[in-house]
């Protein structure tokens, strides 16, 4: 191997450190995804209309589908399509890029953003993020990319497959996707995150004069990796005595806040862990049938089903996060698109979300040890930590009551986890404005509504908790707290005591009260291991996280 340290670097004085949110008047957005290419889309008319750069809106003419409610309605009462950008990679659900969602995504009405609001001073930031862009995953159910190659080659190698049309490249194609680790745009993402946070919270490496901060994530591959290339993008090569990285384990019987299924039995269990495919099966069936019919047309020798056309949907995503681009995303409309994200809400409400009957208890384990790191109170045991719950949750005890593995006093946490885990923590810290329509349908989806999968949990989401001091007469206490997300402000409506404020804030003493209430009321040992389920479908639901009672279940 080459020396890479040889002497004569030269000059090496470094300037202030930057503070992006303390210093500047807006926030740069943030569009995520250089490097990929935008495909043209399928137009109702029968052919490819290039989809442009997204500054521009399309036709505005095009009759909208049945199974899309809430539209524009014309002068003669008839919905139409609206004229509006269309920004494909921001129709993937989890796998669109982290790009910054409009300042309205989350119940704020001003165009507030993570600059600090004018009256306040930053004095801590709490960062949750998802990993990188990644291959699919080994365990995938239905809409699984390499089930759906083996099926077409199965087919091929006993009977001529012939393609034509926008689906011609079938003839020739190959499956080339990997599995579960992170993709070179996946790495590229995590770097580049790591980047923005060193822009905006960089000031807070002042308050480490003597000690290294400690960062967090889990032993899984694609989770290291993101975390890694976090770290190199917000201190620079080489990562030697910039910070301490805490790798926690993640797999069966380990207690971890980062994976905290790992410890729940009862969310391995399909009729309860896995609610979201019954729904995502109905949605399937009511917006992909003109695409079945119409895709089928273009083959022949192999027999397309429901399921084939959503894969294809699928490929499109997780090719072009992999490969820079998909001849599958030209096969679909701009409608089909919007259907194959509500296919993905759908999912994630139902498996993660408000829907979920474990989701609230499994993100109750983090909320703990965020709770934890705001009180300076080491979580030791069920009978020493900040709050009057009977259990810990996933808190690994071993690593959470040592103060070299988890601080209480940093002015800058960062965490790794996945999008299924994000979605999760929300949920316990009842953040309801996500919540507001109430259960998603699998019959319609509705524009405009706040649940949507690619805002809350793309590739690189990030969650920013930040800690105010603030010295506007108006507000009720001079410390603060408020919730970004995704570069969205979080209205805290939900959480007891916290009323509306247009930059999103919320007394800190207020945060903590109520959300050792909502920790305290949560059953990590009946919703992990007791003996309940729920029925598939609409015939029981949740819009808390939280399982059928003890009495209801009996």
């Amino acid at each position: 191997m080459f020396p890479t340290e040889i002497g004569y670097p030269g000059p090496t004085a470094t300037g202030a450190e930057p503070g992006l949110v303390l210093t500047a008047g807006s926030n740069p957005s943030w569009k995520g995804t250089d490097g990929l290419v935008r495909p043209d889309i399928w137009s109702n008319e029968g052919s490819h209309v290039s989809e442009n750069d997204g500054t521009e809106g399309r036709g505005s003419t095009r009759p909208t589908p049945s199974w899309i409610e809430d539209d524009t309605v014309d002068t003669k009462g008839k919905k139409t399509h609206r004229s509006k950008p269309f920004d494909i990679f921001r129709h993937w659900g989890n796998l669109s890029p982290f790009y910054s969602v409009p300042p309205d995504s989350f119940g704020i009405t001003s165009s507030t953003g993570p600059e600090v609001p004018p009256t306040c001073e930053l004095k801590g930031v709490h960062i949750l993020h998802r990993h990188g862009a990644r291959y699919p995953t080994a365990w995938f159910g239905f809409g699984s990319p390499a089930a759906f190659a083996s099926r077409i080659h199965k087919v091929a190698s006993s009977t001529p497959i012939e393609a034509h049309g926008a689906l011609s490249f079938l003839n020739t194609w190959t499956y080339k996707l990997g599995t579960d680790v992170l993709t070179p745009f996946g790495r590229q993402q995590l770097f580049d995150l790591g980047v923005s946070m060193r822009m905006k919270y960089g000031s807070m490496l002042e308050g480490f004069t003597d000690r290294l901060p400690v960062f967090r994530t889990e032993s899984q591959d694609r989770m290291l990796a993101s975390a890694t290339n976090f770290a190199l993008g917000f201190f620079g090569w080489p990562l030697d005595e910039k910070l301490l990285l805490s790798v926690t384990v993640e797999a069966d019987q380990f207690n971890n806040t980062l994976a905290p299924y790992k410890t729940c039995p009862n969310d391995s269990k399909p009729a309860i862990g896995d609610r979201g495919t019954y729904y995502v099966k109905q949605w399937v069936s009511v917006y992909l049938q003109e695409a079945l019919q119409r895709i089928q047309g273009l083959l022949k020798g192999y027999t397309l089903t429901l399921e084939d056309v959503y894969t294809m949907q699928m490929m499109c995503a997780y090719e072009t996060v992999a490969l820079g681009y998909s001849k599958f995303c030209e096969l679909f409309t701009e409608e089909e698109w919007e259907g194959f994200e509500y296919a993905i809400d759908l999912y994630f409400w139902y498996d993660s979300g408000f829907g979920s009957p474990v989701a609230r208890a499994l993100g109750s384990g983090y909320v703990l040890e965020l709770l934890s790191r705001l009180t300076e109170t080491p979580i030791v045991s069920v009978s020493s930590q900040p709050t009057k719950s009977k259990t810990t949750f996933s808190v690994n005890t071993t690593l959470d009551s040592n103060s070299l593995t988890f601080p209480l006093d940093q002015p800058l946490y960062v965490d790794a986890t996945h999008e299924v885990v994000i979605v999760n923590i929300l949920t316990a810290l009842n953040l309801t404005v996500l919540a507001k329509d109430g259960p998603p349908s699998s019959a319609k989806m509705t524009r405009g509504r706040t649940w949507v999968s690619s805002r809350v949990a793309p590739f690189a989401s990030n969650m920013q908790i930040q800690l105010l001091s603030c010295s506007d007469p108006h507000l009720a206490s001079d410390t603060q707290l408020r919730i970004i997300l995704n570069d969205g402000v979080v209205a805290l409506t939900g959480i007891e005591g916290c009323h509306h404020q247009k930059d999103g804030m919320c007394p800190v003493t207020t945060f903590i009260k109520a959300q050792k209430k909502l920790v305290e009321g949560s059953d990590w040992q009946w919703t992990c291991h007791g003996n309940w389920t729920v029925p598939e479908g609409d015939a029981w639901q949740t819009i808390t996280g939280d399982p059928p009672t003890r009495e209801d279940s009996h």
